[in-house]
């Protein structure tokens, strides 16, 4: 069979070939037997002279550029097709950059037209490319592999109370904005409300525990906000979270976890959720990666929702038609939100819209636009079997 497409294995070979100072004829006779097809002399030789036109072409002068501000910059004439204009990875590897370790910030690819006799018109393109090196970000895969070798606890359970439900929804906590030490009091009296048992407990985390969702300082969107150490949010919020973990399954019968997506944190805080679960094996965990969710303590309804996405004041309708038989059958319907860091009650449309407030330091953005009036404090509800009995501020 003659060949008739060169392949990048097979001009990088006929460059090896020339190298060591093999002919056209050799060069030839060498890759036939190699890939089992006819490669003649005049296509060795043709394209051997073409991809040094091409490596040589004149006019154009390439440029490489390091920025103070760490990026680089790089000026190469390429030759691509239309869908490699907008292949990152092409662009990347293309102007010698390992896409393990670089970024692209900015591309622009200008035509350029070249002429030889031999091949007339060539359409080239002056690509224009800016990278920026990766820092150490959030690796979703390397975290999860490292959770699994998280050895399990095993609580020895003494509870003794079958009555009553505790739920422990603490929004908008944002570790280490404000850090263990600053919510010990909130978890001492989180423990003794434990102390006296439950049947049934839940923990909503999420909600922005943490302040970033990487460790370049973004949220999950990608917006820059003020950075912080996500090392340390980590341990914090465990050092608060694993005694009262503790605690509930020793005193209460059922122990439930349930994630909740949060504007700030939404990657590292289901990451933070998943290790708890490897960890606790007697909770029941939800990790669902749904913006609404509802848990029933009795026959309470418990809505949740981090609010940054619908007004509040609508929110009953999404949670009545998306959880028809939890509805149908609550006796109390109360829906939680955070988000604002401000306390609002709205009793519309069959159920208690509870945005919640939080006990979290003021940060820079909430300094800056003068949101710093509200009410620091977190709120804990007890419930018996169908309705709410104690708000507790913790």
């Amino acid at each position: 069979m003659k060949h008739e497409v060169w392949t990048e294995e097979e001009v990088q070979y006929l460059h090896e070939l020339k190298q060591k100072g093999h002919t056209h004829r050799e060069i030839a006779s060498i890759m036939s037997e190699k890939y089992k097809m006819e490669f003649t002399f005049h296509a060795v030789r043709h394209k051997a002279v073409r991809t040094k036109q091409e490596e040589e072409l004149p006019g154009y002068k390439e440029e490489y550029k390091i920025e103070p501000d760490g990026s680089h910059k790089s000026d190469k004439l390429l030759r691509m097709s239309a869908e490699q204009k907008k292949d990152v990875k092409f662009l990347l590897e293309a102007h010698g950059f390992n896409i393990d370790s670089w970024e692209l910030i900015t591309a622009k690819n200008n035509i350029w037209n070249t002429y030889s006799k031999q091949d007339g018109i060539n359409t080239l393109y002056a690509s224009k490319i800016t990278v920026k090196p990766k820092v150490s970000s959030f690796n979703i895969d390397n975290l999860l592999k490292k959770i699994e070798q998280v050895p399990p606890k095993y609580i020895e359970p003494k509870y003794t109370r079958d009555i009553d439900y505790l739920n422990i929804p603490l929004f908008d906590m944002h570790f280490p904005i404000s850090d263990y030490e600053y919510y010990k009091p909130t978890q001492q009296t989180i423990l003794g409300l434990l102390q006296k048992g439950y049947k049934e407990v839940l923990i909503i985390i999420g909600q922005d525990l943490l302040h970033n969702d990487d460790f370049r300082g973004r949220t999950s969107s990608g917006r820059e906000i003020e950075k912080v150490d996500m090392e340390l949010a980590w341990d914090e919020a465990l050092k608060f979270y694993v005694p009262i973990i503790e605690m509930a399954i020793e005193k209460c019968k059922k122990v439930n976890i349930c994630y909740s997506k949060g504007n700030h944190d939404e990657s590292m805080s289901w990451a933070f959720v998943k290790c708890l679960e490897v960890r606790f094996p007697q909770v029941n965990v939800d990790t669902r990666f749904k913006e609404r969710k509802v848990h029933m303590l009795g026959t309470n309804f418990i809505g949740i929702n981090h609010g940054d996405k619908k007004k509040d004041t609508n929110l009953n309708e999404n949670f009545s038609t998306e959880f028809p038989m939890e509805w149908s059958r609550a006796t109390t319907r109360e829906i939680f939100t955070g988000h604002l860091h401000h306390e609002r009650v709205l009793d519309k449309g069959g159920a208690v819209v509870r945005r919640m407030p939080t006990g979290n330091r003021v940060d820079d953005y909430h300094d800056d636009h003068g949101y710093t009036t509200a009410h620091k404090r977190f709120e804990v509800f007890e419930y018996s079997e169908d309705k709410l009995k104690t708000i507790h501020y913790v």
